[in-house]
């Protein structure tokens, strides 16, 4: 158990634009494996099995800095996106990039996802740019190391668009359902099952080709792929679930709430300029009265901000505005769907102000 445990482990191998990459201990069987299997293909050329594994090498950490770069392209657009990248990891099957939390929007999230493909497509055209090159210079083993590269990055795009998650097409789905209108949760347990699905005949076509075609190399990998592939669909799906079992104590922030007797400008001069939030919670002596938000004061001209108070011009309180802390942190997505502001304040059994959550943009 300790064994397996050690091949688990990652190492830091670097850090770029400040984002640690680390190595999943196992990659380095996989780099053996992909350099020896590399050497055998182009022997017959070299006619030197050294010379071979040596371009063997050169090729296959080539194709892993390709993995890179498409997992870099994700973490640059994250970070346009105001999302927050923890980490890349490079594993046996691919590459992972980390993300603190998910991006505020669909078009967020289907531009992070395809940030990564169209990488891999591009490096595609540039190693078949260079293929040509050593084509006319009539150097066959670089060409062919070259076409290798155009292949596995090809390939690395269009699987990577399958529909599933945790996969970049199961995250284009899911932005595109959270743009119709789906729950994010839901959306992603949707793409989850998805990814299960092609996990399950990416197993299937492994075990065929092993047993019909005879190539169990081929065969053994692409059911390894399909195991890893279920099982991160299978852990997304089981984390999602455990999220619907939270009540709404357990993420809510504390409120800032803002006078009904307070005047407009005394609110925009002081309070929004220190919190950029776009609705308000009104209260007074833990008692919540209404809401306010950004979207209704700009119905109200700034001659009149003076004379006008909050109480004026906030949405007085009424059920779809306010949950009990006790309630179902998926319920309370709900209702902020439903009630036209996007959040709700959080009252105790007492009925005091004690929290406020908002929704993500859409």
């Amino acid at each position: 158990m300790r064994f397996l445990e050690f091949f688990k482990r990652q190492l830091l191998v670097a850090h770029i634009f400040g984002i640690p990459v680390r190595v999943d201990y196992r990659w380095f069987f996989v780099l053996a494996l992909m350099s020896w299997i590399t050497a055998n293909s182009i022997n017959p050329l070299t006619e030197n099995f050294l010379t071979s594994f040596i371009f063997g090498i050169a090729a296959t950490l080539i194709f892993f800095a390709s993995i890179f770069l498409h997992e870099l392209a994700h973490a640059v657009v994250a970070r346009m996106e105001s999302v927050q990248v923890l980490e890349i990891v490079l594993h046996p099957f691919g590459g992972l990039t980390r993300f603190r939390h998910e991006p505020k929007t669909p078009r967020a999230e289907f531009r992070i996802a395809v940030a990564g493909p169209v990488a891999s497509f591009l490096l595609a055209l540039l190693f078949l740019g260079l293929m040509a090159i050593f084509n006319s210079l009539e150097s066959s083993i670089l060409a062919y190391l070259f076409f290798t590269l155009v292949l596995l990055n090809f390939l690395l795009a269009v699987f990577n668009l399958f529909p599933g998650y945790p996969l970049d097409g199961g995250r284009v789905l899911r932005a595109y359902l959270w743009h119709r209108g789906t729950d994010l949760n839901e959306a992603t347990v949707l793409t989850g099952r998805c990814g299960q699905v092609i996990a399950w005949a990416l197993i299937a076509f492994g075990i065929f080709i092993a047993l019909v075609q005879g190539d169990f190399l081929t065969g053994f990998w692409a059911v390894l792929v399909g195991i890893f592939l279920y099982d991160s669909a299978k852990g997304i799906i089981r984390e999602v679930k455990n999220l619907e079992r939270k009540v709404v104590e357990e993420v809510m922030k504390l409120p800032v709430s803002i006078e009904p007797e307070m005047n407009v400008l005394h609110f925009v001069d002081r309070i929004l300029t220190l919190h950029r939030r776009t609705v308000f919670p009104v209260a007074k002596n833990k008692q919540l009265y209404g809401i306010l938000t950004l979207e209704d004061l700009k119905k109200l001209p700034r001659e009149n901000w003076r004379e006008t108070k909050i109480q004026d011009v906030m949405r007085p309180i009424t059920p779809e505005y306010f949950v009990e802390t006790d309630t179902l942190l998926q319920e309370a997505r709900e209702l902020m769907r439903e009630n036209g502001v996007g959040a709700l304040g959080v009252i105790d059994a007492q009925g005091n102000l004690v929290g406020f959550m908002q929704s993500r943009k859409k």
